[in-house]
């Protein structure tokens, strides 16, 4: 984030360190080789964001899990560069075949896949210990996972989040394997771009495309809860830099749970971010008196969205098993950046005055007030 650091007086310096597979080899031969990294869930958001900044790094082949090669979004990331493959997570030679001959591995489970809404049908935890165990089979050393907080545990049951707790329950398992050389969960954060959907903004009071009768884009969910602070993520300026960094020194994250986020904002203050980003008026509006009473208009989208804001109330704000942090996703940003050979302007993390200016603000599309119905 923008000198974030700098107003606190910490500085960084890195040096690029080669991932431990090439540290006993010969330069001449290290720069003729690249190290395969295959990604599952690489036509979706993180797993996208995390091959597009893959790509752009000589070091790193990248290969795209696919259960339809001829897909859109396959064959856009094969023309990005991307080797795509087909496979099934619940396909155990497949999924051993996809991973053969990869040093490494960044693997995000979509939750809302249809296959896991039917209540009789496998659930999440059984894919995510299929391709574990695949990974293993294949020797896979560096193994990155999307994971998730135990919500049930941390809630003494009173929140069961399912995705949540599911993503929880492979991680626990990835990790007592000890079968890979290095193993880093990462949580995202709240997306950012979240917000560019105009389909769900009336569901959270029109913000940041729909004003009210008083003329303000409100944004109205419950509090966060413990001091309101909340982890917010851009998908597409940050996540992908944030595992791309792991990638790069994997031994030194190794076991650490990698907090992928941008800015840590209350949502008061995000409103006078967009404000300061646009010029126009936008105001938080609570709904009270907690997160029970989020309504979802029966959108199952949001039905975690609502369990989330009780995590959040329950446990004092957090949204991980700790709380917030953001210096290691600023070090993550700044190694690939720097690995990356980038101007300093873009070794920080993107912040929400930024995003909200990239994309509504004069360098972004015009955001005509509409009344909200």
């Amino acid at each position: 984030m923008t000198d974030y650091f700098e107003r606190l007086g910490i500085s960084f310096s890195f040096e690029f360190t080669l991932p431990p597979k090439f540290c006993d080899l010969p330069l001449s031969i290290i720069s003729s080789m690249a190290m395969r990294i295959t990604i599952f869930g690489a036509t979706g958001n993180q797993g996208g964001s995390a091959a597009r900044s893959l790509l752009q790094n000589p070091t790193f082949q990248v290969r795209g899990i696919s259960r339809d090669p001829n897909s859109d979004a396959s064959k856009k990331l094969a023309e990005q560069g991307a080797e795509v493959v087909q496979a099934n997570g619940f396909d155990f030679a497949q999924m051993v075949a996809a991973f053969q001959d990869s040093w490494g591995a960044f693997v995000n489970i979509n939750s809302d896949d249809e296959v896991f809404q039917n209540n009789d049908g496998p659930i999440e935890f059984d894919m995510g210990k299929i391709i574990v165990d695949a990974a293993i089979k294949a020797g896979v050393q560096c193994f990155v996972f999307s994971s998730g907080p135990p919500c049930t545990e941390m809630t003494n049951g009173e929140v069961q989040m399912k995705a949540m707790d599911m993503k929880y329950k492979v991680e626990q398992y990835a990790r007592r394997s000890e079968a890979f050389q290095t193993f880093i969960p990462i949580g995202a954060g709240w997306f950012l771009e979240n917000f560019l959907s105009k389909e769900v903004a009336p569901v959270f009071g029109g913000f940041p495309h729909f004003v009210d009768s008083e003329g303000y884009f409100t944004f109205r969910v419950p509090n966060w809860g413990g001091d309101g602070y909340v982890p917010w993520l851009s998908i597409s300026d940050d996540f992908g830099d944030i595992v791309h960094g792991i990638y790069l020194d994997p031994v030194r994250w190794n076991g650490k749970f990698v907090h992928g986020i941008s800015d840590i904002r209350t949502f008061e203050n995000i409103m006078m971010d967009f404000n300061h980003a646009t010029g126009s008026m936008a105001r938080f509006d609570p709904i009270l008196p907690d997160w029970k009473f989020f309504d979802t208009h029966g959108i199952h989208q949001l039905e975690d969205v609502k369990l989330m804001f009780g995590l959040a109330q329950i446990t004092g704000g957090r949204s991980f098993e700790e709380y917030a942090e953001i210096e290691t996703a600023f070090m993550l940003k700044q190694a690939t950046a720097e690995a990356l050979g980038w101007p300093q302007k873009k070794h920080y993390l993107v912040t929400t005055t930024e995003w909200f200016d990239a994309r509504f603000g004069s360098a972004g599309f015009s955001n005509t007030p509409k009344v909200s119905g």
